[in-house]
């Protein structure tokens, strides 16, 4: 399993983007799927993702890591091109992290996206998106930025990666 790929969700394991997106939710209280679709579009991806900050140091850790292991990608879910565009720009050019980087569309599972068949890890803050990944092969981690007992399972820091 050493060798296996370990994929880390980007919005709230990497950057506490998703809080930020969960606020203009809150204001903008999209009811129908238009409106959600509209939401989603009227985002300035750019400002949000410049504005979000790194979760425990997850970005220093993974600037670490990037140096040193060959088998760490990021699987994280996008609501529209110009997210995604975003989402990669300021990865690269701000973030200096240059990890591959898979996108999941809406209303597709992770493991749609890659199947984790030989329990290859995902670190998610969703346990809905751990629970699936897990029912598909692979080994599930739930982040939890504020836990106070961390266990094989549940992580606040992306820093146990440094010691695998």
């Amino acid at each position: 399993m050493e060798n296996n790929y370990i994929f880390l969700d980007l919005d709230g394991v990497i950057l506490n983007s998703e809080e930020k997106v969960k606020n203009l939710i809150e204001k903008f209280n999209p009811q129908t799927k238009k409106e959600w679709e509209q939401f989603f579009h009227n985002i300035d991806w750019s400002k949000l993702l410049k504005e979000s900050k790194s979760i425990n140091n997850s970005v220093e850790i993974i600037q670490e890591l990037q140096l040193i292991r060959q088998n760490l990608m990021i699987l994280t879910k996008v609501h529209t091109l110009a997210e995604m565009q975003a989402k990669t720009l300021d990865l690269r050019q701000n973030r200096m992290i240059y990890l591959p980087i898979l996108f999941v569309p809406p209303h597709t599972k992770k493991s749609q996206i890659y199947l984790p068949s030989n329990g290859e890890i995902l670190v998610d803050d969703s346990y809905k998106n751990i629970d699936d990944w897990i029912n598909n092969g692979g080994t599930g981690i739930l982040f939890d930025e504020s836990c106070d007992n961390q266990t094989q399972n549940k992580v606040k820091s992306l820093e146990f990666l440094l010691r695998r």
